[in-house]
């Protein structure tokens, strides 16, 4: 029965970070592809909102395929702290190609004004950070259940 429950996890992380990957970002640069704020018209590039709405698709398919692997792998196993460091990794890149697809560089066409850039870069270079720090927690997680796979076994077996 526990398979089962992992298995039902796992598609349930899926789909919250295909919400959260493809959905929410997609629906962002729709919502704020053309803007109108008292009056004034905000547009996006075509070719960026293009740009940004590949690289949300697929980096976030992938961060999605690994959150399935991650959460349906039992408690405290390698293969689950192997999985939680690759999707680690893997958003990094997600976060990443942000930053190489526009989105971070955001520029709009004021109708009647002329152009407007927002420049987001430093946010993104945070949140790397983070990151950063997350990861050398993860490596320590695959060294722990590593050295302790004998421990972590026998209470499962009590359990």
């Amino acid at each position: 029965m526990g398979s089962v429950k992992n298995m039902v996890r796992g598609f349930i992380f899926t789909a919250v970070y295909v919400v959260i990957t493809i959905v929410i970002p997609i629906a962002t640069f729709n919502l704020f592809y053309e803007l109108t704020i008292q009056g004034i018209l905000f547009r996006f590039e075509q070719q960026d909102i293009q740009n940004m709405m590949f690289w949300a698709t697929a980096f976030g398919l992938v961060v999605s395929g690994c959150a399935f692997f991650k959460y349906s792998s039992p408690k405290q196993s390698i293969r689950k702290a192997i999985f939680a460091f690759i999707q680690l990794l893997v958003n990094c890149l997600y976060l990443w190609s942000f930053k190489f697809s526009g989105a971070t560089e955001l520029s709009f066409i004021i109708e009647g004004l002329g152009p407007l850039a927002l420049n987001i870069q430093q946010m993104v270079l945070i949140y790397l950070g983070i990151y950063f720090l997350t990861i050398v927690i993860k490596v320590y997680d695959i060294i722990d259940f590593t050295i302790n796979r004998e421990k972590i076994r026998e209470n499962r077996m009590k359990a």
